[in-house]
């Protein structure tokens, strides 16, 4: 009698890339459904965001930084002085997230998949905050020096006369446009997956607008520096 062979165990679903959010965010969210739930699966793209987000502000300020010390006769900025600004920035990223986390599955519940679908669309920003650090790098240093210092002006003074000149060059521009614009984008994406998972209208629109404003508030608290001085 012939041995009937064994049946293959069936295999685990896939859990798509990040980019597939941005690409295509109903199929993200069909792939993503049959998959076991981890809250923290992404959580390396967030990761990633939060220190190019750090790394474009020190750039941004660095110069700011130098100009002070300077004046104030003392030796340049450390290492550690960059260090710190961009861990604020993974930090702010961060509490951002588990702030779309949290308030997330308050209004879209558990089958929102809500830690997953926002730690992805941390994607977005990944694109963009290579493109201001580049083009941060490629502005000439002259741009980032005010246009008169202040007479007799300490090293305060004159931080904040350089954070002003960096405030107004078109790569601080860049940093503002990708915080506000690029979250706009993040909750559009981030709604589409929501309303395949939840496959209700008002949770997904629950799960997607009660984090925009606390959101809004800590990414606008991360650039406030700068923001803060643009128009001063």
């Amino acid at each position: 009698m012939a041995r009937k062979s064994a049946s293959a165990p069936p295999q685990e679903p896939t859990a798509p890339l990040p980019a597939e959010l941005l690409t295509a965010p109903g199929e993200f969210a069909a792939r993503l459904a049959p998959t076991e739930p981890v809250g923290w699966r992404y959580l390396g793209v967030v990761a990633l965001s939060g220190v190019l987000s750090g790394v474009s502000y020190a750039l941004l300020v660095r110069p700011a930084a130098n100009l002070a010390a300077e004046a104030a006769r003392t030796a340049p900025p450390g290492v550690l002085t960059h260090v710190t600004n961009v861990v604020g920035g993974m930090f702010l990223t961060a509490l951002t997230f588990a702030l779309m986390w949290a308030l997330g599955r308050l209004g879209g519940g558990r089958e929102s998949r809500s830690g997953e679908v926002y730690g992805a669309s941390f994607a977005v920003f990944v694109p963009l905050y290579l493109l201001v650090i580049v083009w941060t790098l490629l502005t000439p240093g002259v741009a980032f020096e005010p246009a008169a210092l202040p007479a007799g002006g300490n090293g305060t003074s004159v931080e904040n006369a350089a954070l002003r000149a960096a405030a107004r060059t078109p790569a601080a521009l860049a940093l503002l446009t990708v915080t506000v614009v690029g979250l706009a984008v993040q909750f559009v994406l981030v709604y589409q997956a929501l309303r395949v998972l939840t496959g209700s209208f008002p949770r997904a629109l629950a799960g997607t607008l009660l984090p925009v404003l606390p959101a809004l508030a800590v990414q606008l608290i991360a650039i406030a520096p700068l923001l803060s001085r643009r128009w001063s």
